[in-house]
């Protein structure tokens, strides 16, 4: 009897043992389901979000391609200060100085990308913008309306002023005014501003292109040519930094349209973007601050 009773007692151990291990088995194998599921949704989550991402960045057109890359590519011509020039006490990206660049770089930061800056000649710049090549063009650009069938613009971050004519000072009597510059040879960068008003408001003038306004200065020292238009920023500057150079007495007829980027066509997000970082340099008055520093940069080399 007692031995039919401790088999018996045995044989629940046994029997509770295995209702036991069936159970953490089963407890495991819920658990591994579990985290395999919570693993999955996350990944589906994840790989949601990635779709809404890319979608969004393709929605943003070149802007999102910018922030993909973690750069953007600015294009200048970097023979025109203060707006834009070398320093040739610096080396790579760092030689291009003036107020231009520093918004460049303004820019860039606020976009939280890298920049690069692309320097060619001035035409050669709007092509560039025209056919995409660069992200952002800011070459001390005036908004001139036959612009718009190749590139859209930012809004007006400066505002560039008068139109003068750089002269040798010794030949300043010369020139009272515009019509005394009649068969005389007066040099423009092509494609800007003051081409065009060269063509319109010196017609008995003849007008040399240019590709840099520096190659304009020595131009105009050795006689080959009589003046060189340029915007009154830029006038004042050379004059500043040259003794032999003056600006003649009557500058050109001209309202300021300003200053602004240019960006390839059709890029909204971009220019909506830009407008935003551009507004709060406007609020802040900065760009004032760059002219003047770039201004004392390019006296003192």
């Amino acid at each position: 009897m007692m031995k039919k009773l401790a088999w018996m007692l045995l044989t629940g151990m046994a029997v509770c043992g295995l209702a036991a291990c069936g159970s953490s088995s089963t407890e495991s194998s819920t658990a591994a389901e579990t985290a395999a599921q919570t693993e999955a949704a996350a990944q589906t989550e994840a790989a949601a979000d990635a779709a809404e991402d890319s979608a969004e960045t393709e929605d943003l057109g070149r802007l999102g391609d910018i922030l993909e890359a973690g750069k953007i590519i600015v294009c200048t011509s970097p023979d025109y200060a203060p707006y834009e020039f070398e320093d040739p006490n610096k080396s790579g990206q760092d030689k291009y100085v003036g107020a231009d660049m520093e918004l460049a770089r303004y820019i860039a930061d606020e976009l939280g990308v890298e920049l690069e800056i692309s320097a060619m000649d001035f035409d050669a710049c709007l092509a560039a913008i025209g056919a995409g090549r660069a992200d952002l063009g800011l070459i001390g650009m005036v908004p001139k309306e036959e612009r718009l069938t190749m590139m859209d613009f930012t809004e007006v971050y400066y505002d560039d002023g008068d139109q003068y004519i750089v002269i040798m000072k010794d030949r300043d009597a010369e020139f009272p005014d515009l019509a005394s510059f009649a068969g005389k040879t007066v040099a423009a960068q092509n494609g800007t501003l003051q081409a065009q008003l060269v063509t319109e408001q010196l017609p008995d003038t003849s007008m040399e292109i240019i590709s840099k306004v520096t190659d304009g200065i020595l131009m105009l020292r050795s006689g080959k040519i009589d003046g060189i238009a340029v915007a009154s920023v830029v006038a004042k500057n050379l004059v500043e930094n040259n003794d032999d150079l003056v600006i003649a007495q009557e500058k050109f007829e001209y309202t300021s349209l300003g200053v602004v980027g240019g960006v390839p066509k059709g890029e909204t997000a971009l220019v909506e973007r830009l407008n935003e970082i551009i507004d709060g340099v406007i609020e802040s008055e900065i760009y004032f601050q760059w002219i003047d520093e770039a201004n004392e940069l390019a006296a003192g080399m």
